[in-house]
Formats: structure tokens, sequence, C-alpha cells
């Protein structure tokens, strides 16, 4: 789905099926077959289930937020204590793919990034409590920056579902007047399904759908790594 919409916009844009070819890293068969297709690719696959899938999060927590810093030990006594009946093996196999990221999250060292003018906005939201028509009530505040110019915008909204997160991105686009060529974003289940380290993330399929739509192309944080984003992503105070 993520080849489909880079070669159609890429395609669009101009470029040849070879250039295309070349950035993209794919045969220009591959290219001219996408190219072709009218209606997004349907890919299916089968996913394996372990004992600890339903654990996961927990275990990320356990192992990589500093307040817990658990070892493999630790972590399975207190699986065991939540209902897990698997043994230790599962356990140390998932800590084996978390140590990578463990060891990002603990650099010090940090390289910041800046982008050319046009290449990268950014999207994120907070919630707020205020008092509307004399009721207290929830608020969402989507916040945009474009990351050269630091130019910001923001909209409100009642609610923060995936309807909502769309319009407010058409929203704050057509404020500035035009669409960067990317836009970095969070890991809400609205934008994004799944961010494993080291994967690809893989993107809802209407937030695809919007990205085409616009022109611009999602990039996904890090997951637990906010510095990504290489600037301080809370716009509104």
């Amino acid at each position: 789905m993520q080849d489909w919409i880079a070669v159609k916009r890429l395609y669009r844009s101009g470029m040849k099926i070879k250039a295309i070819s070349r950035q993209l890293g794919m045969s220009k068969n591959t290219v001219k077959k996408l190219i072709k297709l009218d209606e997004e690719p349907k890919y299916m696959r089968f996913v394996n289930t372990t004992k600890i899938d339903g654990y996961k999060t927990q275990i990320r927590r356990w192992y990589l937020e500093p307040e817990f810093n658990f070892i493999g030990t630790r972590i399975f006594r207190e699986l065991k204590l939540l209902g897990y009946t698997g043994s230790i093996g599962p356990v140390y196999r998932y800590l084996t793919i978390l140590k990578d990221e463990k060891r990002k999250i603990n650099s010090i060292a940090t390289d910041r990034i800046e982008t050319p003018p046009g290449d990268q906005a950014q999207f994120d939201w907070a919630e707020y409590t205020i008092v509307v028509n004399h009721q207290i009530t929830k608020v969402y505040c989507f916040s945009m920056i474009l990351s050269s110019s630091r130019v910001k915008d923001i909209v409100f909204s009642l609610t923060v579902d995936g309807d909502a997160i769309y319009e407010a991105i058409q929203d704050l686009f057509s404020s500035f007047g035009g669409v960067a060529k990317e836009l970095l974003i969070d890991n809400p289940k609205a934008l994004v399904i799944e961010n494993k380290q080291g994967l690809p993330p893989k993107f809802n399929i209407d937030a695809l759908r919007l990205a085409t739509h616009l022109g611009t192309e999602l990039n996904a944080c890090n997951p637990y790594r906010a510095r990504t984003k290489g600037y301080v992503k809370t716009f509104v105070m």
C-alpha cells in the first residue's frame, strides 16, 4: 500500500519510471505494475501468535521506562502474577528485540534535524478542560507547525476520533495555503496501526488515503522517542 502511494506520487510529479525504480529500490516492472493499478493493492499475511502477545505493552514499559528498568527474571515473575503461563524463553526473545531501542533511549547525544522550506510539517494535539457555555467541557487542540519556519496554527474539536483528526490535518494545511512534502506524526491508532523498532510503520488505510489526496507523505516518530521530531512538540500552552 505504501509503495503504491509512493510510486503514484512520484509518477504524478513527472519522475520517470527508471528514476522511481532507483529512488525506491524496486524493479522497473514493479513500478510499472503499481502505476497501472487504479485501486489500492490488497495485502494479507498470517501472523503467528505467542503467549506473551497480550503482555508486550507491559513488558516494554517494565524494560524501557527508567522508573522500572526491570531485568528479564523480574519481568518473568511479574508476568506470572498477572496470569502468564508460558516459560521465560519468549520473554527473553522479546527483550532481545527491545535491546537496541533501549540503547537509543539511554543515549545522551541527540542530533537535531533542520529541514528546508516546504519539506516537513509536524502534527500533534493536546487535551484541555475549559468552560464552554457555562459548562466544564473537554476540548482537543490540534496543532501543526512548519519545521523550517516554525510557523504554526491550531484548530479545536470536541472529539479526537479519526474523522476529527483527518479534518484537522486538512484544515491546518489549508490555513498555510499549501502542503508540506512530509507530515511528521506521533503514533495514534487513527494514523498508525503499528510502529515497531527496525520495521517500517504500518499506517491506517484511511490515513494513507488522506495523505495521497493531499499530496504529502506520512512519517511516524519512533515509539518512546519523542526527540525524533527534532523540536519541542508542545505547540500550545
